[in-house]
């Protein structure tokens, strides 16, 4: 039997408050869990990567966050990537992974 758009999925629990069923979700993820990447000793030298997931600015805010870091760290190399739509994954998940020590995936408005 399959689940009807609005209707609770056979991981939630249901809670009434005042009279107002609240479905509270409590079920497990369905992609296994990944460790996150070892952090690098420094940014000096470093190859960074921006990746712009196309939300409201965000092209403003990764411009100054890659305007301060080169003002820090003025050895690193920043290269900057834009996703095309913001509901897709990045096409440039790899080519990033293969050219930079440590990546920024901006989030705007």
């Amino acid at each position: 039997m399959s689940q009807k758009r609005g209707e609770p999925g056979p991981a939630t629990s249901r809670i009434d408050i005042a009279g107002v069923p609240v479905y509270v979700p409590i079920g497990t993820a369905d992609v296994p869990a990944r460790r996150l990447a070892q952090r690098i000793p420094s940014l000096d030298g470093a190859r960074i990567g921006i990746l712009d997931n196309c939300k409201e600015f965000a092209d403003v805010v990764l411009r100054g966050v890659a305007e301060a870091l080169q003002a820090l760290h003025p050895n690193a190399t920043i290269r900057t990537w834009q996703k095309s739509y913001l509901g897709i994954a990045s096409p440039y998940a790899e080519e990033m992974a293969a050219e930079c020590d440590v990546v920024i995936n901006g989030v705007g408005h």
